[in-house]
């Protein structure tokens, strides 16, 4: 009798070593798959971060040339020019007045 329970208790005592392994290796490739899973979603993000910051910088440099664009093109200078080139001169005294709103 003692026998059969000790012969139990080693089959048993095998069977969950097994179960307790292959919960082990099934918690492993979880793991490297969740690892896998966030190295690809980190690599995405970058790229992602990258092609906004160019866009960005993109922009930037745009803005930097119409706004020398705009400096330009409102200089007493280049309207005085530009004036001239639509055929427009400066008025004759009396022919400005002064409007006051009320």
């Amino acid at each position: 009798m003692l026998k059969n329970n000790a012969t139990v208790n080693q089959q048993r005592g095998g069977r969950g070593w097994l179960l307790a392994l292959a919960l082990g290796l099934l918690a492993c490739m979880v793991m490297g798959l969740v690892l896998v899973w966030s190295n690809i979603e980190r690599m995405d993000t970058t790229y992602f971060i990258n092609i906004a910051q160019n866009e960005l910088r993109e922009r930037r440099a745009l803005r930097a040339k119409l706004e020398v664009e705009r400096e330009r093109l409102l200089s007493p200078y280049e309207l005085r020019r530009r004036a001239e080139e639509f055929g427009m001169r400066e008025p004759k005294p009396g022919q400005v007045r002064r409007m006051e709103i009320h």
